[in-house]
């Protein structure tokens, strides 16, 4: 049987009864559209985090009080380490080490005038902050000798109070734990800006200060650092870096416990597990199309029956099995190429509206696409093997004795 013959048994077999053909299409261009929206909304995610830490430098590693340990076999949870001068002072002679920052945050309150606001305040050296030097867009930075000056982020400075706040005025900032109060004054105001990172958070939002201004607003007698960020000098040896920087700590805090995480071991992690989102949602897509699948054996099925005698006919003047068996897999694949390319383009479509108007991170790839409709054609295939075969079996004598 020559291929262009089959396909016109096939056409005539979908113009025959439309309905069923429109309603055998219906269950895989759903699960088709899943597919694509699912898998749409997983590459939209992983992608807008992706933007979210794109301005991190990957040659910077994180060093937090707390973590577990050891002893003899089992894991427990250490005392946190007290980090200070002594630790700074080790991590900057380590080999590997750039630049170490040393920082402490707090929660506090802004007194102005007759309001009043909650924020958290971060204590910096400011000697060593070259790129929030670069972010002040009114007054100036804080300098080391800073003991009441402060840098607030735009939205602090122009939106958080009834009158906008500029360099020279003045606040008063409670300490939360201890209604410790103190006076600063606005030295500078950064610049308004859209990026944010989980060390930084939203600069629009910040407050810094100096740690001996810090020091004096907690009331500590020992002050130490609750974290300490430090910029390797080679991204491609930074896991030598940090093996080495855990060296230097672990000979200060013997039993004590601390974290050392690598930005770039970080960022590898989130994109796995978006990665693995993504297949996820895309695997509940399928499920739809697996289900669209089943309703085209029972189609198939019910084809193969009421054409029993056409089969017969076919095989009466010398269609072989394999002809037989071709011809339904042909229709069968052909139903799922159509119920595709309609699914994807509906699913496209429906993946742009919720990304334009529900303000919602999707994209919309070829890979999606491609995935969309190869599941397709897969799935009806597949479906219709059993049919096909059943059709390629009948008895030629038997099936032209069918009404």
């Amino acid at each position: 049987m020559k291929l262009i013959d089959a396909l016109d048994q096939v056409f005539l077999s979908f113009s025959s009864n439309k309905f069923k053909t429109i309603m055998s299409c219906l269950g895989i261009i759903i699960g088709v559209i899943a597919i694509v929206v699912m898998l749409s909304v997983g590459e939209g995610i992983q992608a807008g985090v992706g933007q979210v830490f794109s301005g991190m430098d990957l040659d910077v590693i994180t060093i937090f009080p707390g973590g577990a340990g050891f002893e003899s076999g089992k894991l427990v949870y250490q005392k946190p380490a007290e980090f200070d001068d002594k630790d700074i002072h080790a991590l900057e002679n380590t080999i590997g080490v750039k630049t170490v920052l040393p920082r402490r945050g707090s929660g506090v309150s802004i007194k102005f005038r007759d309001e009043e606001r909650s924020f958290s305040l971060n204590a910096i050296s400011p000697s060593k902050e070259q790129d929030l030097l670069e972010s002040i867009d009114m007054g100036r930075f804080l300098l080391e000798s800073d003991k009441s000056g402060i840098v607030i982020g735009s939205d602090i400075a122009n939106k958080m109070f009834k009158f906008p706040l500029n360099p020279g005025m003045r606040l008063t900032l409670v300490n939360k734990d201890n209604d410790v109060s103190k006076e600063f004054t606005i030295v500078g105001i950064f610049k308004e800006t859209e990026q944010t990172s989980p060390f930084v958070g939203n600069m629009n939002m910040e407050m810094y200060t100096s740690h001996q201004a810090m020091k004096e607003l907690l009331n500590l007698k020992k002050y130490s650092y609750s974290m300490i960020l430090v910029e390797a000098e080679d991204q491609n040896t930074i896991e030598i870096t940090a093996k080495k920087i855990d060296d230097s700590l672990r000979r200060l805090h013997k039993d004590e416990g601390y974290t050392v995480n690598i930005m770039k071991s970080l960022l590898e992690s989130f994109d796995q597990f978006f990665k693995i989102l993504k297949y996820g949602l895309g695997g509940i897509g399928a499920v739809s199309l697996a289900v669209g699948g089943i309703g085209i054996v029972n189609v198939m099925m019910l084809t193969v029956t009421e054409r029993i005698k056409e089969i017969g006919v076919m095989k009466a003047v010398g269609a072989t099995r394999d002809n037989i068996r071709v011809l339904f897999l042909l229709e069968s694949g052909l139903l799922g190429a159509v119920s595709g390319l309609i699914g994807i383009t509906i699913g496209a479509g429906i993946s742009f509206l919720i990304s334009t108007f529900g303000d919602f991170p999707i994209a919309v790839s070829w890979t999606s696409l491609a995935a969309g409709l190869i599941f397709a054609i897969v799935t009806t295939v597949i479906a219709g093997v059993y049919p096909a075969n059943k059709a390629a079996r009948l008895d030629p004598v038997e099936a032209l004795r069918a009404e």
